[in-house]
């Protein structure tokens, strides 16, 4: 346990030093809280580039939001794509539904699915949606769910 917020500001900075890609996507996050769009995407690129799934998928959404950068769509899908073959359950979900939107409905339906089995509960509802829309078999809805539910 730590005494008081110093040694806990000592120990994010070591973690930082030593380019900890949590630490670092910490600092971004802080960056970006604070309107600080340049340095929190510098940051975050670095986070990315050391491993951290969570600043792979911020990076997404930058991206979308053009907020510090220019609007980039293909940027925002690459760093999706990073996110979740790392295990990103939103990133994931998040792909599905831009699949979705540019009516590649069975890629949009694999990436559901993996998000449904990953936990994530808007998936499952997404893909009712496709079932209903005839998109996704009642078999493959079925298996989903049964996997979420686990």
């Amino acid at each position: 346990p730590f005494q008081d917020g110093t040694d806990t500001e000592r120990m994010v900075k070591k973690r930082e030093a030593a380019n900890d890609p949590h630490a670092i996507r910490g600092v971004a996050g802080r960056c970006l809280k604070e309107g600080n769009f340049i340095e929190g995407f510098k940051y975050m690129n670095q986070a990315a580039k050391g491993g951290n799934m969570d600043a792979h998928y911020q990076l997404a959404r930058v991206y979308i939001d053009g907020k510090g950068v220019e609007q980039d769509m293909k940027k925002a899908f690459y760093h999706w794509e990073e996110a979740a073959i790392g295990g990103h359950h939103i990133a994931r979900f998040s792909l599905g539904l831009m699949e979705g939107n540019l009516g590649r409905h069975e890629r949009q339906v694999k990436h559901l699915i993996i998000a449904a089995n990953q936990g994530w509960g808007a998936a499952v509802e997404q893909l009712k949606m496709c079932y209903e829309e005839g998109h996704v078999s009642k078999d493959e809805f079925a298996a989903a769910l049964r996997a979420y539910q686990r």
